[in-house]
């Protein structure tokens, strides 16, 4: 009997094991005999569906689209036999207008490495543009330069223009839509005594429709004669200042910048995009230099430089038919193009 007895005990034991045993894996506990068990889940496997961006090494995308490059050409640079030349990508452009360029803020040289891969390879060949038309062809040659920290690289190449072209100093070079074709030459217009007696009419007249008091105080420190396909005589581009320059130190006082582009209408000078600003020392100053255009799918791109007290950096407006000019685009503080591709930080930029 005690046999049969340890037997059954025995086998209620088995079937209390089975019986927990085939209890769900949850965590809980269990309390059986005067004993205390306790089942508790492993941890469940990640599911890929919800792992976070920083569970990813995330890979900033390179822009997509049209890029416009600044280019300098170099003083070697002559038509027919073309020129060395140094360009930086400073906008893409977009149905006929330039926007922000699209790269992260401190490119560091990982993603330098990928940019330069992608968009500066030898061989790589961009309709040139200055004056409002095609003027040449730039051909990358595969080489970089390096520039400030965080900043792209420059990439090298060399420029090929028409006989009898004067080489401007800056261009701009894009493959978009309307860029290729036949190139026109470029010829450097001067300013003539008739764009020198309208030019200070014109500026107090819109110095006063900006709301300067004293426009007989504008000083012109800028003016320069803008080819114009089409017109019959250059536009005429200035910059009047009352109680200011373009030093690095702000005016003492109130002062006012006026910048216009004007076009010969066969009697005068008519504004075709002008832009005032009146401010108090620092605060709001502004000032436009007239640097260079070209001719997009939607109407042609005027460019200027704008200076602040900081590096100038370019702003640009579309000739929109039917539309008042306006600023369009104005490229970002940090990494100016101009600064980048000029000898020292100092000298002036004006484009083509």
């Amino acid at each position: 009997m005690r046999i049969y007895g340890l037997a059954a005990r025995s086998s209620r034991w088995a079937s209390a094991l089975v019986i927990v045993a085939l209890l769900p894996l949850a965590a809980c506990d269990v309390e059986w005999g005067g004993a205390s068990l306790a089942f508790v889940n492993p941890a469940p496997a990640p599911d890929p569906a919800e792992t976070t961006v920083a569970d990813v090494e995330s890979v900033a995308p390179l822009p997509e689209g049209d890029l416009l490059y600044l280019v300098r050409l170099g003083e070697s640079s002559e038509a027919d036999g073309g020129g060395e030349a140094r360009a930086v990508p400073v906008a893409r452009m977009v149905d006929g207008a330039p926007i922000d360029l699209g790269v992260p803020e401190g490119i560091d040289a990982a993603y330098r490495a990928r940019f330069d891969s992608a968009f500066y390879g030898a061989g790589t060949e961009l309709p040139l543009h200055a004056g409002g038309h095609r003027v040449g062809t730039l051909i990358l040659d595969g080489g970089t330069a390096p520039s400030a920290a965080g900043c792209l690289s420059v990439a090298s190449g060399r420029v090929l223009l028409l006989p009898d072209t004067d080489p401007p100093e800056y261009a701009f070079a894009w493959s978009g839509e309307g860029a290729a074709g036949s190139p026109i030459t470029y010829d450097l217009a001067d300013t003539d005594t008739r764009m020198r007696t309208f030019g200070p009419v014109l500026a107090e007249d819109l110095l006063r429709r900006g709301g300067e008091r004293r426009p007989q105080l504008a000083q012109r420190i800028a003016m320069r004669a803008v080819p114009w396909p089409g017109d019959e005589r250059p536009a005429m581009a200035a910059t009047y200042l009352v109680n200011d320059d373009l030093g690095r130190d702000p005016p003492r006082g109130g002062a006012s910048s006026l910048f216009f582009l004007a076009r010969f209408d066969g009697r005068q000078y008519v504004p075709e995009w002008w832009e005032v600003r009146r401010y108090e020392g620092a605060e709001g100053r502004e000032a436009f230099v007239y640097f260079g255009g070209l001719a997009g799918p939607d109407g042609r791109v005027d460019f200027v430089t704008r200076h602040d007290g900081i590096d100038p950096r370019l702003v640009a407006s579309v000739d929109r038919e039917g539309e008042d000019r306006r600023i369009d685009w104005t490229e970002p503080a940090r990494c100016s193009a101009s600064a980048l591709l000029a000898p020292g930080p100092a000298e002036p930029a004006t484009g083509g």
